[in-house]
């Protein structure tokens, strides 16, 4: 995932961001036991949030302990412990990573995402052989997205369809269980938020390489027209704010059809504040935002 759902700060709880962390840390341990130290890198903010919500909706078992970082031995950290949904979690980051690494390859973007794909190669066959599920629905989702980018989609709803969807199917196959339609709308909305605010930040980059954008395609921008990131914003506000904002008020609706027990504040931080937080700090942006450090 891309880094985008994260809570306000301002508005989080001492004791949430405290399992927050221990949400992030613990994904970052089991990757670290599982499939080597390099890969602990692909540990995001997205898949901490997931985490917490994936641990709420399906009651499993939370032990927090603390431990010491491997970036940090000096301090204690709270995390939480390996169980079985953590190792599903972190086995679908590391083939989300390594997808979204073949991705930037395809795309021309270098030698960074040769190197990250390179890095993730065996620890994706691994994760791979034993989650083959998870794999086969990952690999449907990014087939789509590049079948709608080769068409030039102008629909930005139905750009985001595939990643969305992908987010909304996702949980049901780490859970191993069916899960409700409010839990589903969540994840769906999400994922489209994700893949619309990931574009929206790349506006710029993508317009001059001459890649697919779903808001380049919508609004027929090209390489000589587009007069920069701030020039499009202002003349498109009502548009973009208004993708963005949708997305935020559907996960917000179907948050608040949850029932959360353990960590219902934190989510509820994340998906009220935190996707709004984002929404308007990219509305009012005029360059590429910096990757975020909570």
């Amino acid at each position: 995932m891309y880094g985008y759902i994260v809570p306000d700060k301002s508005k989080l709880r001492a004791s949430d961001f405290v399992l927050y962390r221990a949400f992030y840390c613990g994904i970052c341990c089991q990757t670290g036991k599982l499939y080597g130290q390099l890969p602990r890198l692909t540990t995001n903010y997205d898949f901490a949030f997931l985490s917490a919500l994936l641990h709420d909706c399906s009651q499993a078992d939370l032990v927090i302990e603390e431990h010491k970082c491997v970036l940090n031995p000096i301090k204690r950290k709270a995390t939480v412990m390996p169980n079985p949904l953590m190792s599903r979690l972190a086995a679908a980051n590391i083939m989300l990573a390594y997808q979204k690494a073949d991705d930037g390859v395809i795309d021309g973007d270098g030698i960074k995402y040769r190197a990250v794909r390179r890095v993730l190669k065996k620890p994706f066959k691994k994760a791979k052989a034993a989650h083959g599920e998870i794999w086969a629905r990952i690999n449907a989702a990014y087939a789509d997205q590049r079948s709608a980018e080769k068409s030039q989609l102008k629909s930005i709803d139905r750009a985001a369809d595939p990643f969305a969807s992908l987010m909304r199917d996702l949980p049901e196959l780490i859970l191993c269980a069916e899960t409700d339609d409010n839990l589903k709308s969540l994840c769906y909305n999400i994922g489209k938020f994700v893949y619309l605010a990931d574009a929206f930040d790349d506006i710029a980059d993508d317009v001059k390489s001459k890649r697919y954008n779903p808001f380049a395609a919508a609004y027929s921008v090209t390489r000589k027209e587009f007069g920069g990131r701030a020039a499009f914003i202002e003349q498109h506000a009502e548009e973009l704010g208004f993708a963005l904002k949708s997305c935020c008020f559907r996960a917000a609706e179907a948050v608040g059809a949850l029932r959360l027990t353990q960590c219902g504040g934190l989510i509820r931080n994340i998906v009220c504040d935190g996707m709004n937080m984002k929404a308007e700090e990219l509305l009012a942006s005029r360059k590429k935002l910096p990757p975020p450090k909570i």
